[in-house]
């Protein structure tokens, strides 16, 4: 065979690697960048939404939102309402995690005038070395005025299916874990549609009848996310960096045995 033969074969090869090692790095790039500009919004998300906590201190409004949508728009905003609670008619939240203790979350039904309920969150209580014991969660069920945040209920990461709570279907106070509202307005016999209000109210700290409320948007920083996006490009430039240096070398090597 000739040299020119050899120098075609030779650049006939270097043609498919480079074909088929950008075909692998583009989507690898697409994916890095994809994933770096995700966590960048998220970043954002929770930088609004950390901000919009931090500006619900402002005047309680008298009006409770209607729908889930409506309340979308108004999270963490204070409202002020009137009602009975519910006493004989308590939940306690589950595997709820303060200061590294566990313990529950204390949500009491406070029925209003118009004959709805919204639950009010009193706070956090630990729980008895005994599982099986329940924290007294007991509240006089005179009228009276309140006044929280509106907040929609805690969620798991990843959500499986209920649990059987661990106490007898006829025990109150009754022990759920990540419970939707759906669960909650069966458990307290709300059947007819709106019953029940699709969110709840963190209890201001100055109410009276509460518990712990160190209340605090429950989601991750975007400072954590700033670092998943700075990952993300990281490996971005990584593998565009390598792609570089494997071609340039491969060039060089080319351009020697020519």
């Amino acid at each position: 065979m000739s040299g020119n033969d050899n120098k075609a074969g030779s650049n006939g090869v270097n043609w498919k690697v480079w074909l088929w090692s950008t075909l692998i790095l583009l989507p690898g790039l697409a994916l890095f960048v994809s994933a770096g500009l995700w966590q960048l919004g998220r970043a954002e998300e929770k930088r609004v939404l950390i901000e919009t906590f931090a500006a619900g201190d402002q005047v309680p409004l008298s009006r409770l939102p209607q729908s889930r949508d409506e309340a979308g728009q108004l999270l963490f905003r204070r409202f002020s309402t009137s009602g009975r609670y519910i006493s004989d008619r308590q939940i306690l939240l589950d595997n709820m995690v303060s200061d590294g203790v566990v313990g529950f979350q204390v949500l009491t039904p406070l029925l209003l005038d118009s004959g709805r309920v919204v639950l009010i969150n009193r706070g956090w209580v630990a729980g008895e070395t005994d599982r099986q014991s329940l924290p007294q969660v007991g509240v006089p069920d005179f009228e009276r005025d309140v006044t929280g945040r509106l907040a929609f209920l805690p969620e798991p990461g990843l959500r499986i299916a209920q649990a059987a709570d661990s106490s007898a279907i006829e025990d109150w106070p009754r022990r759920m874990t990540w419970p939707e509202i759906d669960d909650l307005a069966a458990v307290l016999e709300l059947n007819q549609p709106g019953a029940l209000y699709a969110y709840q109210l963190l209890l201001d700290k100055d109410q009276p009848n509460g518990y712990r409320r160190d209340w605090q948007p429950e989601t991750m920083g975007p400072e954590t996310h700033l670092g998943y996006a700075i990952q993300w490009f990281s490996f971005a430039a990584l593998a565009l960096i390598i792609y570089t240096l494997l071609h340039v070398r491969r060039v060089r090597k080319s351009g020697k045995a020519d």
